[in-house]
């Protein structure tokens, strides 16, 4: 008898191959900076496709880096397509990866919803530095990262579901979800302020696997902060790029949206103080560490908002970066 396995573990890969934007703009820059007889690592094969398209491009050899089972496939699609002969496919961690020789083009998707989020940075340096030539070429190149405190009531419904059971006590489960970033496609006319820029890495030289940044957002228009939504724009190669953010096409990536456990009231004029560290869990882990706080003024009841939700005091900095006390800033204005 056959025994046919549920898909269960290959979802996320339907939503990436059917998303057209990433597709189309991963093949265009490979087609552009692949040359005939290059030496390729692609870091996070998955299904070997970004592999294929490097071999098609003129690749002589493609190292192809994928630590889970669906590397199996990865060689089996490769097999179909005549590409057998020209991949390698290495079933490991990357940083547990020693090649024979450099490679001319280092090709990653290793992109979360926030760009950074999947551990990017930890092994995307790891892999330019010991797996790349000097000169070599990379697949993305630049990463600019941007966020909004949001107004988004269904988003935040689904965490705040966890609080309206019956019967049953769930905060546990609340406060485990509160902490965790949410993959939605928020409503851009939720938007409170506008577009902030938070950083822009390059990852030709950046050094930094932990990231932090902390950014003052002016509240531009009145509302409920449910959140702050990240997204990204990447640029793969010069002349290709990738933008996220809710005023474009969706994506599989969507939006990261960072919940508040409690929804804060705000006017315009009023300053969001909103950091966050994203690193990974523990070293060589794909796991992700991310930690945000935040603080806002609420001119319009005269206090302060930390990211426990309790009211801080007169004396505290004001966030808008002032270096005032909130008594003789914020909170005086009319």
């Amino acid at each position: 008898m056959e025994i046919m396995l549920a898909q269960q573990g290959y979802e996320h890969y339907y939503g990436m191959l059917s998303d057209k934007v990433r597709m189309l703009a991963y093949r265009d820059a490979i087609f552009k900076l692949v040359k005939p007889g290059d030496v390729v690592v692609d870091l996070g094969a998955g299904t070997g496709l970004l592999s294929i398209w490097a071999v098609q491009a003129g690749a002589s050899k493609v190292y192809a880096i994928e630590k889970t089972s669906a590397i199996a496939l990865a060689k089996e699609i490769a097999k179909v397509n005549q590409c057998q002969n020209k991949i390698e496919f290495i079933n490991k961690n990357s940083m547990d990866v020693e090649l024979p020789e450099k490679a001319d083009l280092l090709i990653s998707e290793t992109l979360g919803s926030f760009g950074i989020d999947e551990n990017t940075l930890q092994f995307t340096i790891d892999a330019r530095d010991r797996l790349l030539k000097k000169d070599g070429q990379m697949i993305p190149q630049l990463l600019e990262l941007f966020v909004a405190p949001v107004e988004d009531k269904s988003v935040y419904e689904k965490l705040d579901f966890w609080r309206q059971i019956p019967d049953i006590n769930f905060a546990p489960a609340f406060e485990l979800f509160s902490k965790k970033i949410m993959v939605e496609a928020v409503d851009i006319n939720g938007l409170l302020s506008a577009a902030t820029e938070f950083a822009k890495l390059d990852l030709k030289s950046i050094s930094m696997q932990v990231f932090t940044a902390r950014q003052y957002i002016p509240i531009i228009k009145p509302g409920c902060i449910h959140g702050v939504a990240g997204w990204f724009k990447v640029m793969l190669c010069q002349g290709v790029s990738i933008k996220t953010s809710p005023d474009q096409p969706l994506t599989h990536w969507k939006q990261a949206f960072f919940p508040f456990k409690q929804p804060v009231q705000v006017i315009k004029g009023d300053v969001l103080d909103w950091s966050v560290s994203v690193g990974a869990k523990d070293k060589d882990s794909d796991d992700t560490l991310i930690n945000y706080e935040y603080r806002c003024t609420q001119l319009k009841n005269g206090i302060l908002m930390n990211g426990q939700n309790q009211g801080a005091g007169r004396n505290d900095p004001c966030p808008c970066g002032s270096g005032k006390k909130f008594k003789k800033c914020c909170i005086s204005k009319d």
